[in-house]
């Protein structure tokens, strides 16, 4: 049984794989410390979910996994969203940045998972 190389933290991967980490760390706890978000010129605000909602949200997030065609991938996404924040419009998400709408989406899942500074 062959060991998989570990890789050299002194390498080029090694220490972009470190810095990447730890700026993604960093940009999700301070998304994670908001309560509204610019999104392409729109202010989106964090709801604060009731178990309901919060329970609605899991559901919502775990059907993701199993969906591979991106419009149905878009509709989950738009739907999370829709639990998760204040002022989605069909107008609004038409243009909106949709990476950094799942980013945000993202922050909302790991402040349901109690992710956050207090």
């Amino acid at each position: 049984m062959s060991e998989e190389p570990k890789p050299n933290p002194k390498s080029l991967d090694g220490l972009l794989g470190n810095e990447s980490a730890q700026i993604t760390f960093d940009n999700m706890m301070k998304l994670c410390n908001q309560k509204e978000y610019k999104i392409a010129d729109v202010v989106y605000k964090r709801k604060i979910l009731k178990p309901k909602e919060l329970v609605e949200l899991f559901k919502i997030q775990k059907q993701l996994d199993g969906i591979e065609d991106p419009e149905e991938r878009m509709k989950n996404i738009r739907l999370q969203a829709e639990v998760c924040l204040e002022g989605i419009t069909d107008d609004n998400w038409n243009n909106t940045d949709i990476v950094q709408m799942e980013t945000v989406i993202g922050a909302c899942l790991l402040i349901a998972r109690g992710f956050r500074k207090i």
